[in-house]
């Protein structure tokens, strides 16, 4: 990038936005800077990635995301282009930082949602305890990131998690299991939502019968990347099973959006379905940010994006459900 910015520098915090917990004891949707009802959260980005520190140990090629004006300056685009709140899927050890999180959102406005839980092995090293742990003790750990605070967060400024995000892989036999029961043990003990990284949508109906069958509502569980499996049937069958499927290959050429993605959210909102999709953009890599790497940026999903389902047609009740209050809804818990 030009210009010779450091990653340090600073933008005025605008928009700080902390709020008092109000006598509403509904559920709420629990950012890095205050909770919220579900119907106060506008246009969410339901996958994405806000900020990953470089990771000692974790396999070369990485993605970093860690040049805080750029990345302050494309959330600020995002918030003027209509963007209210997004989700980061970054769980800790593999790169994230809930004290930038919560500077980011004081500073551009943007409601930002931490997640607890766990990436694919390579993000991490080799020895994180992660992998050794018994399920109990990861429970504990994921249970005490949403009801108390991310562990790398000031004790001044708690900073809880919002979602349970986890990686499963294109066999759930190999999806490392201790993390696994440990994220259906602390969903189902604590309301909160699961996205799941799913292996382009590969056993997809495996996934959900698994954490359903340990009590966790298919209502709680966000099923992640599924437009690069397009299989409408598939589709149709696990949202009327109560799944939220998330679809992110906007601007992944190699997924062939025009042919599979746009279809598909048609399919699905023809099917009268649009309440179990959730739209995002999944900007792990720099190449996709506008001020990282020339890409078309966070503000395509509430620019873009939304212009383009509104010229289709489709019903603007519609674009609503899928641009944000569908993941609202999920992600709201009980609040302890």
């Amino acid at each position: 990038m030009g210009g010779g910015l450091s990653r340090e520098e600073e933008i005025p915090n605008k928009s700080g936005f902390a709020r008092e917990m109000d006598a509403d004891v509904g559920p709420k949707v629990i950012t890095v800077n205050g909770e919220f009802p579900p119907e106060e959260v506008g246009i969410c980005d339901a996958h994405n990635h806000v900020w990953i520190d470089p990771v000692s140990g974790a396999a070369e090629g990485s993605p970093v995301l860690d040049y805080r004006l750029a990345i302050l300056k494309e959330l600020c685009d995002y918030r003027q282009a209509g963007g209210d709140a997004l989700t980061d899927c970054q769980p800790g050890g593999c790169g994230r930082n809930g004290n930038r999180l919560l500077d980011l959102s004081r500073a551009s406005g943007v409601k930002i949602i931490a997640c607890t839980g766990f990436h694919r092995a390579r993000y991490y090293p080799k020895d994180s305890w992660l992998w050794q742990a018994k399920p109990g003790e990861i429970a504990n750990y994921l249970i005490n990131e949403i009801r108390v605070s991310l562990t790398e967060t000031e004790e001044e400024e708690p900073v809880r998690a919002g979602f349970l995000k986890i990686a499963c892989e294109a066999q759930l036999e190999r999806t490392p299991q201790a993390p696994l029961e440990a994220a259906a043990g602390a969903a189902a003990e604590t309301g909160a939502a699961i996205e799941v990284h799913t292996e382009k949508g590969a056993e997809a109906e495996k996934i959900l019968e698994y954490f359903t069958g340990r009590n966790v509502s298919p209502d709680r569980i966000i099923l992640c990347h599924m437009d690069k499996h397009p299989d409408f049937a598939l589709h149709c069958e696990l949202a009327k099973s109560g799944a939220l499927l998330e679809y992110d290959t906007f601007f992944r050429p190699k997924y062939d959006p025009e042919g599979n993605l746009w279809p598909l959210i048609e399919k699905m909102a023809g099917e009268g379905l649009s309440d179990h999709v959730a739209l995002a953009t999944d900007m792990a890599e720099a190449v996709l940010w506008k001020y990282l790497g020339g890409g078309p940026g966070l503000a395509s999903l509430p620019g873009d994006i939304r212009r383009r389902l509104l010229q289709m047609g489709l019903e603007e009740k519609w674009i609503d459900q899928m641009m944000g209050k569908n993941i609202a809804r999920r992600l709201a818990m009980p609040v302890p």
